[in-house]
């Protein structure tokens, strides 16, 4: 079985077999795969069960958290989720690992999870019918990667080979695009002020002024109206997507797709491993995740942001180190909870505080003009409106919960949970993976204690997790040559 290890737990930071990370250098990978994809696996069926909504699904979720809790924090325990595998130096075949597996079956029987909502026609069953297949495709690319043999049939190498990537990429991208047009208006607030303030943009409307119907009456939402929630960089970077197609979910759908080839990058850095230490499907979780078109038909916009992160991690392992800069600051300047990854972005030695301090600065700036037009609109859209919403009793998190039977937690238990969370990150702080870690930890615990916590929250922290599992096997240089 393949070990985690901890380099920053006593008596194992000078250990010649280990380097600063969670995997031992002699073995091959699985020993971190166990409870993060158990976590990934518990929230995905979570978010999915009830659509991201209501109190049942909630310990489902609750056991994803623990068990990525649990992970991180005994970092150096080897990990008793995956069963041994036969040695890489007799047997081409990986360990059999049960996460694996149960990774895979989720992926299959996550595909008949697909609410449209707003979808309907022809062109709904078509994306149905293109996303099952994609669903099935990735699952059983992780099985035949688990069982692959040296003497199996072309067919079966293909399936566990890293070639059934973009066949996949493109059944879900065309899932995405025939979802778009089967619910070209949904009724959901997001995509409405998505939109009109892409559209904005070209007439030098202020985002933070704008409406998004003419009257209240015509509006076909039942949320903000005349609220812009986010940071500007989100619509800036939707916006190129609503002037060419018509639609933002065009350029949501790309994010994605970007996500899964930049993790794929992250991956197959080291030759060595790929394909062999971790399924060649593993990016396509990212794609293929159960309802993945449920959040693209929505408008959500956490793609933006896992695109982001994945180009930051991986302009890092491959030493652009200005880019990742950039696709620091992009993130910053487009959701106002990703600044909570500033400290575990600063506490990454191969980024540091230097260029922690240089995205803040670079998303200031792309921010500035906002706030120097209209400091009140900003202020009360971008900061107060989110700081003023309620609790709701559909959300997904324990204030939601308790929110049933009374409860009101106020910001203390958040306030705790979210120390502890750091301090796991910190602890964690040596390579890729780790950062990615300590990133999905923090914001899979502000999901679970959040007052709102819906669908698309999660999807941010699972995507973390895969980018994590994915870096795991990046080149390290020996434990002399990285900062304590």
């Amino acid at each position: 079985m393949v070990h985690v290890m901890a380099a920053f737990l006593p008596g194992r930071a000078n250990n010649p077999t280990t380097t600063c990370g969670w995997l031992r250098r002699d073995r091959p990978a699985g020993g971190t795969p166990g409870p993060l994809l158990l976590g990934w696996c518990a929230v995905a069926a979570g978010i999915a069960a009830g659509d991201g909504r209501g109190p049942w699904p909630l310990p489902l979720v609750l056991v994803g958290w623990g068990a990525v809790l649990v992970g991180v924090a005994n970092a150096g325990v080897p990990d008793p989720g995956l069963n041994p595998g036969p040695d890489p130096d007799t047997d081409a075949r990986p360990g059999r690992g049960t996460p694996w597996v149960m990774l895979a079956v989720v992926l299959a029987v996550g595909v008949a999870m697909r609410p449209r909502y707003y979808a309907g026609g022809g062109w709904a069953s078509v994306s149905d019918a293109l996303g099952v297949a994609g669903g099935l495709l990735t699952a059983g690319s992780i099985l035949g990667w688990l069982r692959r043999a040296p003497g199996d049939r072309a067919t079966a190498r293909w399936l566990a080979s890293p070639a059934c990537f973009w066949p996949v990429v493109g059944l879900m991208t065309a899932a995405g695009v025939t979802m778009i047009i089967a619910a070209p208006q949904p009724r959901i607030d997001v995509f409405h002020l998505l939109q009109v303030s892409a559209r904005g943009l070209v007439d030098g409307s202020d985002m933070y002024r704008q409406q998004w119907a003419p009257s209240r009456a015509g509006y076909p939402a039942h949320q903000l109206f005349d609220v812009y929630p986010y940071l500007p960089g989100t619509t800036l970077l939707l916006a190129p997507f609503r002037l060419l197609l018509a639609d933002v979910r065009y350029g949501l759908l790309l994010a994605s797709v970007v996500t899964a080839v930049a993790i794929r990058a992250i991956m197959s850095r080291d030759d060595a491993q790929a394909g062999t230490r971790l399924p060649p499907a593993l990016p396509l979780l990212v794609l293929a995740f159960p309802g993945s078109m449920y959040a693209l038909q929505q408008s959500w916009t956490e793609p933006l942001l896992t695109a982001c992160i994945s180009l930051l991690v991986w302009a890092v392992t491959s030493g652009r180190g200005r880019w990742a800069v950039v696709a620091f600051a992009v993130a910053l300047a487009s959701k106002q909870h990703m600044a909570l990854l500033v400290p575990v972005a600063a506490a990454w030695p191969a980024f540091g505080p230097r260029r922690a301090l240089a995205s803040v600065a670079l998303a200031a700036a792309a921010v500035a003009p906002w706030v120097v037009v209209g400091p009140s609109d900003f202020w009360g859209d971008a900061v107060l409106t989110n700081l003023r919403y309620p609790v709701h009793g559909d959300s997904l998190s324990v204030p939601g919960v308790l929110a049933h039977t009374g409860i009101t937690t106020g910001f203390g238990p958040m306030a705790v949970a979210l120390t502890v969370a750091y301090w796991l990150a910190w602890r964690m702080r040596a390579g890729a993976a780790e950062f990615c870690a300590g990133a999905g930890v923090v914001l899979l615990t502000l999901d679970v204690m959040n007052k709102q916590s819906y669908f698309n929250h999660y999807t941010l922290p699972m995507a973390l997790l895969v980018t994590a599992l994915a870096a795991a096997g990046e080149r390290r240089p020996g434990p002399s040559a990285v900062p304590a």
